[in-house]
């Protein structure tokens, strides 16, 4: 898993409120499959978690296959800007 500059950011400024500052990777069920979710939670305790900026973000290990290869961006659209999971297999 890797997070741009800007992903920290954006990140950070919508953490500013909440108590933990740790986002958690996992899988989810998709329409068409396991697909993978970001949370607003503490590290489990066999996550792989790193520091980024001072943020934490903690991949469980169900996801890490699934994160290896997947970057947490920004898009900027004319709606506004949100979070992307650049590189994530489609499932359908």
């Amino acid at each position: 898993m890797n997070v741009t500059n800007e992903a920290i950011d954006f990140m950070k400024a919508a953490l500013t409120e909440e108590e933990t500052k740790a986002v958690r990777i996992c899988t989810e069920t998709g329409c068409c499959g396991p697909t993978l979710g970001l949370v607003v939670a503490a590290p489990e305790a066999t996550d792989d978690v790193k520091d980024f900026d001072g943020l934490t973000f903690a991949v469980a290990k169900d996801a890490e296959t699934m994160a290896e290869n997947v970057t947490l961006d920004v898009e900027s659209t004319e709606d506004g800007a949100s979070l992307v999971l650049r590189g994530l297999q489609q499932t359908c």
